[in-house]
């Protein structure tokens, strides 16, 4: 470290560098809990609407679990597109501020709500893919 230079100087350096990461990686985790939940979507059709044989037997044995997986890919998808339509008046709200300008305010509802729609998506596609592997590994058992 330089001589006068502070440790927080320092790691006030690397935020601009943390936060871009921080945004390129929830924005790779939006991209694919939204893949995961449109496969999701699409596999359920495929159990539902399929005569295999192993498609048959899951439906036969397990219907319930393939509508809860059809039903975690719907919210994963749903999820997501609130998390971006409450990301958007969040940040609409915070640039007509005028008592503290471009600054969100953690108390708002929109910001609140923002950031349960980002876990809840991920929790659905977590459930979804959990039923997915239960009922393949079911199948072979």
């Amino acid at each position: 470290m330089k001589p006068g230079t502070s440790a927080k100087a320092k790691t006030d350096n690397k935020r601009p560098a943390i936060l871009e990461r921080r945004r390129d990686v929830t924005r790779r985790i939006s991209e694919t809990t939204r893949l995961i939940g449109f496969g999701l979507l699409a596999t359920s059709y495929a159990i539902i609407s399929d005569s295999g044989d192993f498609f048959v037997e899951m439906r036969a044995n397990s219907p319930s679990l393939v509508r809860l997986m059809a039903l975690a890919g719907v919210l994963a998808v749903f999820f997501d597109y609130l998390h971006y339509v409450l990301g958007y008046f969040t940040t609409e709200r915070a640039l007509d501020r005028t008592d503290v300008p471009n600054v969100y305010n953690v108390e708002w509802s929109t910001y609140r709500l923002e950031h349960f729609c980002f876990w809840a998506k991920q929790l659905a596609a977590l459930v979804g893919c959990g039923l997915l592997i239960f009922l393949v590994a079911q199948s072979f058992g």
